[in-house]
């Protein structure tokens, strides 16, 4: 299976990662309105996209994931903080990862595709997973199933466990959220949550 790199991916995407041999591509076309700039949380009115500016190349009908590079002169950074902090600082792990968060969040780099890869590497760690990033050396299209994992209007087939959430007496539970929201949530329990649904016990008959 293969992916391009997320904005603080789902936890479905994750869930793909604990559960297949993965190889990010930024070989193919630059998709709008896809988890590839964006991700979605767990806010106090509900569910809120936090949303990455990126500069669209005028001179070209499509760029390629590699190619994308993000709007530094607006300050979206400052915004997600905030709303991350608003949404998650009454969560029970939040203060763990609070420092390396915003640290990871404020770092710059030149593309998009660069700076997902840096904020998956210390996912990675936060998680404990020692797989070695992939990436594929040759084109090849992501197949529909695979293109689905960073469309948000594609809902996804798997069935998602409910956690306690911070806003779940208000809205109820949302699924499938930024895997910030079960980090900071499930904490050091994150792995389990993931690992049990990409091995889901057989049913019991």
């Amino acid at each position: 299976m293969q992916l391009v790199p997320a904005y603080f991916p789902s936890i479905g995407y994750m869930t793909e990662l604990v559960a297949h041999p993965i190889h990010f591509t930024l070989l193919g076309n630059y998709q709008k309105q896809t988890y590839r700039n964006r991700c979605s949380i767990y806010g106090s009115n509900g569910k809120l996209d936090l949303i990455i500016p990126v500069e669209h190349n005028k001179e070209k009908t499509h760029q390629k994931d590699s190619e994308v590079k993000i709007k530094w002169d607006e300050n979206w950074q400052k915004q997600h903080w905030k709303s991350l902090t608003s949404a998650y600082s009454s969560s029970p792990f939040f203060e763990f990862y609070e420092h390396e968060l915003k640290e990871v969040l404020f770092s710059r780099t030149k593309t998009l595709a660069a700076y997902n890869l840096g904020l998956l590497a210390c996912i990675y760690e936060w998680l404990d997973i020692e797989d070695e990033l992939l990436f594929s050396d040759q084109y090849k299209a992501l197949t529909p199933a695979e293109e689905s994992i960073v469309n948000p209007k594609e809902a996804s087939s798997r069935i998602f466990p409910k956690y306690v959430q911070v806003f779940d007496n208000k809205h109820g539970f949302i699924p499938n959220l930024s895997v910030l929201d079960l980090i900071f949530n499930l904490g050091p329990e994150s792995y389990d949550y993931l690992d049990q649904m990409a091995n889901p016990s057989p049913s019991v008959q």
